[in-house]
């Protein structure tokens, strides 16, 4: 790119500018690159990157990462776009740039800086919603939700709002039919489309979004995303609960047969573990133990979970009340998980070979004592 000298752009520029923008180039600080860019467009191009109200030294960011081919002409009137009204995506301008050094198509990181005007966020955040799947920059700098996302919000019932052009928006009824027509689709709470975006790829999302539906009810305009988090938390919890009480009533049901074909002095000696392990039974089928998918993962690989409680409970002198359960389940689901660590652990360090023992040695190798189980 030829880069003309400063008196050379002024010259060219005083042919196609007002007298009140060569002063505003003249005394502002824009350097001699910025000036030699802005004479190389036609006169309406060189007036709106004049009329900007970005800085002098922002403009030379921007003119600078232009000749370097960082960014093309249409990004950077892109970047400029109605920043002769508002410069609130001016501090970000950096993070901007760099984010097209980072791997960010310029054209997106363009139209997502001019965005940051209107969105009340910084790029930092406006690019990460772009990058999460569940946003687009628009050509009129605003932030749309994508298609896929759309639909999944509207069939919640969550309201949405339509953008034609600039300015003209309205209340959405029909969501395919708005993104049809190119309309931009705005939702008021950003990080919910974000989480629906990626809970919408989960095995289970249309029976989890059928439960949000019922539980939100006519309140579902109050869902957000946090909330949407903790609601799936819930409905995961819930799940692996059923899962973990069939297990243990199978186990239960199972030992109470054994159980019955033993002598009356058997049953009369295994009585408090018969109480003990209906009330372990009992709590799954109520109540919703308070783990984590993973101690609840652990406690599926066991062979009998219901006796491993069990012995839990024994084991533990401190447990007394029904509530102690919910202690005696996350303790066994911890115990699982360490064995199952340590034995991966095992089997990911290779013994080492043994040596020979010595002759000398081998008579007086002692055999170990059977250990006590």
């Amino acid at each position: 790119m030829y880069i003309r000298n400063r008196e050379e752009s002024l010259e060219q520029l005083s042919q196609m500018l007002k007298q009140e923008q060569m002063k505003k180039l003249i005394t502002q600080g824009y350097s001699d690159k910025s000036l030699s860019v802005m004479a190389d467009f036609k006169k309406e191009y060189a007036a709106s990157l004049v009329d900007s109200s970005f800085s002098a030294q922002t403009m030379n960011k921007l003119t600078e990462a232009y000749t370097k081919n960082t960014i093309t002409a249409d990004d950077l009137f892109s970047a400029i776009k109605y920043s002769e009204h508002t410069k609130s995506n001016e501090p970000y301008v950096d993070d901007f740039l760099e984010s097209i050094d980072n791997g960010v198509f310029h054209e997106t990181a363009a139209k997502t800086f001019a965005a940051v005007n209107y969105e009340n966020c910084s790029y930092t955040e406006a690019i990460g919603l772009v990058k999460s799947g569940a946003f687009y920059p628009t050509d009129y700098a605003s932030l749309s939700v994508t298609k896929e996302t759309a639909i999944e919000l509207e069939d919640m019932g969550v309201s949405l709002r339509g953008c034609h052009g600039f300015n003209n928006c309205y209340d959405i009824t029909d969501v395919s039919e708005a993104m049809e027509k190119g309309n931009a689709v705005f939702v008021s709470e950003k990080y919910l489309a974000v989480m629906v975006n990626d809970m919408r790829k989960l095995p289970n999302w249309e029976q989890f979004k059928d439960s949000v539906k019922y539980i939100m009810g006519q309140d579902i305009n109050e869902l957000t995303g946090s909330k949407l988090a903790d609601l799936h938390t819930d409905y995961v919890r819930e799940n692996k609960s059923i899962e973990l009480y069939e297990k243990v009533k199978l186990e239960y049901d199972s030992f109470i047969l054994n159980m019955k074909k033993e002598p009356a002095d058997v049953i009369i000696g295994s009585a408090y573990e018969i109480v003990k392990k209906d009330d372990i039974t009992l709590y799954c089928q109520e109540y919703t133990p308070d783990l984590t998918e993973k101690q609840y993962a652990a406690l599926m690989t066991s062979n009998n979970t219901l006796d491993e409680v069990y012995e839990q409970w024994c084991n533990n002198g401190e447990l007394h009340s029904l509530d102690d359960i919910g202690i005696a389940l996350e303790e066994t689901a911890d115990r699982i998980q360490y064995s199952i660590d340590r034995q991966q652990r095992e089997k990911a360090v290779p013994k080492a070979e043994k040596s020979p023992v010595p002759e000398q040695k081998q008579e007086q190798t002692v055999k170990p004592k059977h250990k006590a189980r």
